[in-house]
């Protein structure tokens, strides 16, 4: 029975109207579906990296401004004068006299 109404067709004045096929259709939509998600996905993963790449420029940007400010506090921790200055007060190190000092050749 179902065979007989889905072959059936319905003639008017010699143009042939059949019941359309709905498998290439459906093949088409899914296909078309596929190809949308597939878009929408490349897209949101594109969005993330750009979101990730703004967050590593930043944390580079901030990692650089701390290796900045260390090498100024290198700077100023090695001056001559400061080391003196701590031996002679904490270290209690003073000038040679000129019997201690001995040349070596």
């Amino acid at each position: 029975m179902s065979q007989a109404i889905s072959q059936t067709q319905i003639k008017i004045s010699g143009f042939a109207l059949t019941r359309p096929r709905l498998s290439p259709m459906l093949v088409v939509i899914v296909l078309m579906s596929l190809l949308s998600l597939l878009f929408v996905w490349t897209r949101i993963h594109a969005i993330s990296l750009e979101y990730e790449v703004s967050r590593l420029e930043r944390d580079l940007r901030v990692q650089t401004q701390q290796v900045n400010e260390l090498s100024l506090e290198v700077a100023f921790l090695s001056r001559d004068e400061r080391i003196e200055i701590l031996a002679r007060s904490e270290l209690g190190l003073r000038d040679p006299v000129p019997g201690q000092i001995v040349r070596v050749e």
